[in-house]
């Protein structure tokens, strides 16, 4: 190699070396998108990737959907169906000041033959009913029910910011009178601050502890600090009654403060 032609690769190399230096600065100024909590690049002080420091927190962005363990239709009035639903929020940290869903009622061939849409919340690691009761569905059109959580809509907050009431069911009683079924008790509101709401929900079992016969609720307003009050949940007349077993009735609680 002659030192003429070395002599031509070294300033070469130079002025590639400038071309690189001059197009990595374009880039950097110039081109090189703003750090963003959606890049998947751990960067902007983020503790991990999209998440902490300036993005949400790394909790907050892993946290677990809630879930829909079943749903089903149950006898009303005369075609008429209750919706009844059991839904599960797994974080024990984060609750969901609100979210919406839809019921489908699918009928004999398939087709969703009813659709109810609804909003309601959930404490942190709370299972709760969701309950829409009058629709105007023959039972006996009913094949499945399908209840859909939508994802996008949910209005997490934490623990604190959503503390659930202390309310406590201390008595409660099924009775069944010329086939009338009647749920009667007392809730207590155990903490000094005013509940504005309470939603009572009282679910109807067979003997055997593993069917839902029929499902009602009523509901309770400006329950003061350490005050009791007496409720009362009626059910439709059914063949149901038949199969209750008065004693595995379940009462659910949905406090809004």
């Amino acid at each position: 190699m002659t030192p003429r032609l070395v002599k031509q690769l070294l300033y070469g190399a130079f002025y590639l070396l400038i071309i690189i230096v001059i197009l990595w600065l374009v880039y950097v100024f110039f081109l090189k998108p703003a750090p963003t909590c959606f890049d998947k690049i751990k960067n902007q002080n983020e503790a991990g990737i999209d998440c902490g420091g300036p993005c949400p927190s790394c909790e907050l962005a892993q946290l677990k959907n809630l879930s829909a363990d079943w749903a089903l239709a149950l006898p009303a009035r005369e075609n008429e169906i209750t919706l009844l639903a059991e839904i599960a929020n797994p974080n024990l940290n984060f609750g969901a000041k609100s979210f919406s869903y839809q019921f489908k009622v699918i009928g004999p061939f398939g087709a969703v033959i009813k659709t109810v849409e609804g909003q309601s919340f959930i404490y942190a690691g709370e299972v709760k009913y969701l309950m829409e009761t009058s629709i105007p569905v023959n039972p006996r059109d009913v094949k499945q029910v399908v209840l859909d959580i939508s994802v996008s809509s949910i209005d997490w907050q934490l623990r604190e910011e959503i503390a659930k009431p202390n309310l406590d069911n201390p008595s409660r009683q099924t009775a069944v009178s010329n086939g009338i079924v009647t749920v009667k008790g007392i809730i207590q509101n155990k903490s000094p601050l005013l509940i504005s709401q309470a939603k009572i929900i009282a679910v109807l079992y067979d003997s055997q502890g593993n069917k839902i016969l029929n499902a009602s609720y009523t509901t309770l307003t400006d329950l003061k600090g350490s005050e009791q009050r007496a409720f009362s949940i009626g059910f439709p007349e059914g063949d149901w009654t038949k199969q209750l077993d008065a004693n595995r009735t379940k009462i659910f609680i949905e406090p809004r403060p």
